[in-house]
């Protein structure tokens, strides 16, 4: 009995046998396992090959400077800090009788008394080239009172000096010119067309917008006019003493930025003739 379960297992092994060989079924050897000796690190990236790292780029700053804000000219402190005297005499001791700051209230502005003698003027320490200038101004009693502002102010201080003048003279008002003599120029001169309105005891508003070498004058919210191709077009601010009592209150001067300069203009390209 055993021979026999003996002789059917190995005729069984030699069929199984036989049969794998028949179908080609191969049993695939196992990889071989690395050692340490056979492995390697990869090589280290180079300099050129690292990322770079972005970085924030920086904004520069504006090319265009800030510009101070409005500054008041009567506005506490030493007032001949910020003015020189200039008159005929030539005597400073007389400035005091002359030019004169009496303090506002409460809520109200300082107001300067110019009692108009000797002739002559005060004139910032500051030179200004691009900036609007405004004030308020009243004649107490002389209906034929006279004064002015002079604009682009340039030395040598003398009555009267090279600059333009904005009539602040009643019957005239709003007019300016060159002063006479003093070598100034411009393109034109501004003549309103009618007197203004400006009675006597009543405070009347004057806004001067210089730019570039023009003067913009504007009264009492009236735009009378501009004076173009101004030479000077940088100096102080001036006020004249001219022989009558004037008062001036809320001087205001704010700094202004240039006029950008004009592009030129594109040349027209020329069509060329239809060929016969």
């Amino acid at each position: 009995m055993r021979k026999r379960f003996a002789l059917l297992f190995v005729i069984v092994s030699i069929t199984c046998l036989s049969f794998c060989q028949l179908t080609g079924v191969a049993q695939e050897p196992a990889p071989p396992v690395k050692t340490g000796a056979d492995e390697k690190d990869p090589p280290a990236a180079s300099a050129k090959e690292k990322p770079s790292e972005s970085k924030p780029v920086e904004k520069s700053a504006s090319s265009t400077p800030q510009l101070p804000g409005p500054e008041k000219l009567l506005n506490g402190g030493n007032f001949w800090d910020h003015w020189k005297y200039v008159s005929e005499e030539e005597k400073e001791a007389n400035r005091n009788l002359t030019w004169k700051v009496i303090s506002g209230g409460k809520d109200q502005p300082s107001v300067l008394v110019c009692s108009g003698k000797p002739y002559g003027y005060i004139r910032t320490q500051k030179i200004y080239e691009n900036f609007q200038f405004s004030l308020e101004w009243m004649y107490p009693n002389d209906p034929n009172a006279n004064s002015g502002i002079l604009l682009f102010t340039t030395e040598p201080d003398k009555v009267w000096p090279k600059a333009f003048q904005v009539q602040l003279h009643r019957p005239e008002a709003g007019y300016v010119f060159p002063t006479p003599g003093s070598g100034a120029k411009s393109a034109n001169k501004l003549s309103p067309t009618m007197p203004l309105d400006l009675p006597l005891g009543k405070w009347h508003q004057c806004v001067l917008t210089c730019r570039s070498g023009n003067i913009s004058v504007m009264i009492n919210g009236v735009k009378l006019g501009e004076v173009t191709g101004c030479d000077p077009s940088k100096g102080a601010i001036a006020l004249q003493s001219e022989g009558a009592e004037i008062h001036f209150r809320k001087l205001v001067v704010e700094v202004l930025a240039p006029e950008p300069a004009a592009q030129p203009e594109k040349p027209v390209a020329q069509q060329k003739p239809d060929q016969p």
